[in-house]
């Protein structure tokens, strides 16, 4: 056993002193790499220093008038506590919108209602859980031979539509669809011109609206005078006969 547990023994040693040996290296790599991190975040345009980065983000709360300023400053205000108690009240009034969202009968109490949309979608064998299990929906979006991977892959749809005389390039190309139907005279033109068309024989179109009912009741007055007059013409003599064809 011994014999056997030696190998194992050197194996250790050897790696231990490698590790020991490389440790300057991978110290000095390690603070290269967190000299360059530094550098990057204390840089000008990097995401501390930059415009609307986090030191801009910092000093909107902490600073000289930042947001903590503020509400130490209203507190500290004899009538600071009353004028954030209006404050709020005002903003929950039912006439404003956060207070539509939180009265009861809301928004926000249907939410969060035992038979609300939040629990059914949260609910067991709910709409989240069925789209997040295996073989899903989302499963089979992201999977390798899903949807999202054809329309990403060489060719699939997403390679047709852009590339060079695909189909958004002949829409926006020139000449095209889109120039055609923004084009002075263009489709576009042809349809306000057509509006304006209707527009103007509007009136027309509202007197024959109005004479429909007068024609349609004058039918009817011809239908009542006719059908008596061919009840009287059923009664003469030889009315009933069938007019001999002519030669």
């Amino acid at each position: 056993m011994a014999r056997a547990e030696q190998p194992d023994l050197a194996s250790l040693v050897r790696d231990r002193a490698a590790t020991a040996a490389t440790l300057p290296w991978r110290l000095a790599v390690a603070a290269t790499r967190a000299t360059l991190a530094v550098g990057t975040l204390a840089d000008p345009e990097g995401p501390i220093r930059r415009r609307g980065g986090y030191a801009d983000l910092l000093l909107e709360v902490i600073g000289d008038r930042g947001y903590l300023a503020q509400l130490m400053e209203l507190v500290r205000d004899d009538g600071g506590p009353m004028r954030l108690a209006n404050t709020l009240t005002e903003m929950v009034a039912p006439d404003r919108p956060l207070g539509r969202l939180v009265e009861r009968g809301g928004a926000l109490d249907r939410l969060m209602d035992d038979d609300g949309p939040l629990l059914r979608l949260l609910a067991r064998d709910g709409a989240l859980e069925r789209l997040l299990a295996e073989d899903g929906p989302l499963d089979r979006l992201v999977r390798d031979d899903g949807v999202l991977e054809r329309l990403l892959a060489p060719g699939g749809a997403v390679d047709r539509l852009t590339e060079q005389g695909g189909l958004i390039d002949r829409v926006l190309t020139e000449d095209g669809f889109l120039d055609k139907l923004i084009a002075e005279g263009g489709t576009l033109d042809q349809l306000v011109s057509l509006g304006d068309t209707l527009e103007k024989i509007r009136p027309q179109l509202d007197s024959i609206s109005d004479l429909i009912p007068e024609l349609s009741e004058a039918a009817g007055g011809l239908h009542r005078a006719v059908g008596p007059l061919s009840d009287l013409v059923g009664r003469l003599p030889g009315g009933r006969r069938r007019t001999p064809a002519l030669t």
